[in-house]
C-alpha cells in the first residue's frame, strides 16, 4: 500500500464517516445511540495512533487528517450538545475557535512546507474532551460540565503553544 493508502488513515476515514451520525443522534435525543457512536469514535483515534506508530504507518496525511478528525468529532458533537442544551455554550465556543485558529496555524505552516504534528499537550485536551462529553451523553451533566469548563482552559493553553510555534516559523524566514 502506498502512504496515502495505509491502514490508519482509512481508521481516520471511518471516524469522519461516523461523525453525522453521532451529530444526527444527539439532536434526535438517542443520547445512548450518540454515545455508543462517540465511543467507537473516540477508541478508532486511539487505534490508528497506535497502529501507525506500532507499523511504522505514519504519513504526511495521517499527521494532517487525524487532528482534523479529532477536531470535526469533538466540535461538532459539542456544538450539538450545546444546541440540545445539554452544556455551557462558552466552554464551546472557546473550544471550537481554539480548533479553528489552531488549524489555521497549521496551514500556515504547511504553506511554508511544515507539518505542526499534534503536541503532547494537545492529545492531552482531545482526551479531556471526549471524557467529558462522555459525561455529558451518560448522564452525569455536572461532572461533564466541569470538565468541560477545564478542557476549555487546557484548550485555550495549548492553543497558545500552536501559536509560539507559528512565530517561531515566521521569525525563521
Amino acid at each position: 500500500m502506498g502512504r496515502v493508502r495505509t491502514f490508519p488513515n482509512f481508521i481516520t476515514l471511518l471516524r469522519i464517516l461516523l461523525l453525522p451520525f453521532v451529530v444526527v443522534s444527539i439532536i434526535k435525543h438517542s443520547f445512548h445511540l450518540a454515545l455508543v457512536l462517540f465511543l467507537f469514535s473516540a477508541f478508532t483515534d486511539f487505534l490508528d495512533g497506535y497502529i501507525a506508530r506500532k507499523f511504522n504507518s505514519i504519513s504526511k496525511l495521517g499527521i494532517l487528517l487525524d487532528p482534523v478528525a479529532d477536531k470535526l468529532l469533538t466540535s461538532s458533537t459539542l456544538i450539538s450538545l450545546a444546541y440540545v442544551k445539554l452544556c455551557d455554550p462558552y466552554s464551546v465556543i472557546a473550544i471550537v475557535g481554539r480548533e479553528e485558529a489552531v488549524t489555521g496555524i497549521r496551514a500556515i505552516a504547511a504553506s511554508k512546507g511544515i507539518v505542526i504534528p499534534a503536541s503532547a499537550g494537545g492529545r492531552f485536551k482531545t482526551f479531556l474532551i471526549m471524557a467529558s462529553i462522555t459525561l455529558l451523553l451518560s448522564g452525569f451533566k455536572s461532572a461533564g460540565e466541569v470538565l468541560l469548563v477545564i478542557s476549555a482552559l487546557v484548550a485555550v493553553f495549548t492553543g497558545l503553544f500552536y501559536f509560539y510555534k507559528l512565530l517561531n516559523i515566521l521569525r525563521s524566514e
